[in-house]
């Protein structure tokens, strides 16, 4: 005699539908997109909501933009132009909807703020986010025509250093795709990589002008030449290097590079 059957439990459509919500899964991400607005906002459904809409362009504006002494006394004029501008960017940066409406030159504008507020780890933050958007070529950065001519030789000296900084990567094996080419030993060689190139308006901007600078920045962050002195007793030079010498008159770094050039460990 076979065994009775079990009975098959009567689960409604309804609650079928309401387990298939509730495991639904989509490239926005939006329960984790959710989670992390509930952290730092106190209406975080309303700020995901106002994420979809379009205006006044689906690309999100450049912050600011801020002048240069803003942002060098940032600090001691408790503006709070940094807080504003990073307190939540962590979270921002893993919400798909908000790196959609991202652009690469939002992230310049952002190294250039915390350039300039003496923020170098989180430079280091900034620049490995933009290092791993892979669809942001170098050379097809636009030009943003700033009609600050202060803060548009520091943008073009940025975005210098950036190309050489994702070059540099690209040499030791890193991938913007995050597929990393990996040495067996120390005897091979370092794997063939195809460079980025620089756009082609930064090469046309012009170098800085110390009469403006001067006028411009605390007296106490120039020296006697008429640099801008970010560090006392910095170990080099704004951007060193023949390509953007003629804009090189901001000193006082520890060597500005290191924070653009992060590596991830067990590369080489």
């Amino acid at each position: 005699m076979a065994p009775p059957r079990r009975p098959r439990p009567n689960i409604s459509l309804w609650r079928r539908f309401r387990w298939w919500l509730r495991h639904l899964e989509s490239p926005l991400e939006l329960r984790a997109s959710f989670r992390r607005l509930k952290q730092h906002n106190k209406h975080p459904l309303l700020t995901l909501l106002r994420m979809f809409i379009p205006y006044p362009s689906w690309y999100f504006n450049v912050p600011g933009p801020f002048s240069l002494g803003a942002l060098i006394e940032d600090d001691q004029n408790g503006t709070g132009i940094i807080q504003h501008l990073f307190e939540d960017l962590h979270n921002l940066r893993a919400i798909p909807i908000w790196r959609m409406r991202d652009t690469p030159l939002r992230s310049i504008y952002r190294l250039y703020a915390l350039f300039l507020a003496d923020k170098y780890t989180l430079m280091g933050y900034e620049t490995e986010y933009f290092f791993y958007r892979s669809g942001w070529k170098l050379q097809h950065i636009p030009d943003p025509k700033d009609a600050d001519p202060l803060r548009y030789a520091v943008i073009a000296c940025i975005v210098e250093e950036l190309h050489q900084a994702i070059n540099w990567r690209l040499s030791l094996g890193l991938r913007r795709s995050g597929e990393h080419v990996y040495r067996e030993t120390d005897e091979h060689s370092w794997p063939p990589y195809v460079a980025e190139e620089l756009p082609e308006w930064t090469r046309k901007v012009a170098p800085i002008d110390k009469d403006l600078l001067r006028r411009s920045v605390p007296p106490e962050k120039l020296d006697t030449d008429g640099n801008l002195v970010l560090e006392e007793n910095g170990l080099s030079p704004i951007l060193p290097g023949p390509k953007h010498a003629s804009r090189s008159c901001l000193t006082g770094l520890p060597d500005v590079s290191t924070p653009l050039r992060v590596v991830l460990p067990d590369i080489m």
